[in-house]
């Protein structure tokens, strides 16, 4: 059956690390409430932020695919994977996993579009 993911950076159509859902069911849009964007370097990272959206990409992918974005990730050092609802482009919700920033923002800008653009490949 698989699992849906959310992506909202480097995974993205067109960006650097998108090959690494290679294989994967893109489902469409969606957009993240209550969480805000940060580049965090040349990448970015989401963390709960009330009133805040994130805009990113809904893809059906199988458990091997989620277990190489956990490592790609860097799950449970740099980032967490959660589930979350997201709201799809053409309407009604979607539960599916994502990848939160737990790491520090001090250094981080805040992107208040909620739109990653990212160094395309």
């Amino acid at each position: 059956m698989g699992e849906v993911v959310f992506v909202y950076g480097t995974l993205k159509r067109g960006e650097r690390l998108h090959g690494h859902l290679k294989g994967a069911k893109y489902l469409g849009r969606g957009k993240l409430r209550n969480f805000g964007l940060y580049k965090v370097s040349w990448y970015p990272g989401i963390v709960p932020e009330k009133g805040a959206k994130v805009e990113g990409e809904l893809y059906l992918i199988d458990e091997t695919t989620l277990k190489v974005l956990d490592q790609l990730e860097d799950e449970g050092r740099e980032y967490r994977r959660v589930r979350v609802g997201v709201e799809r482009e053409v309407g009604g919700r979607q539960e599916a996993w994502t990848y939160v920033y737990i790491g520090s923002l001090a250094e981080a800008i805040k992107i208040s579009s909620g739109h990653w653009v990212g160094e395309k490949t």
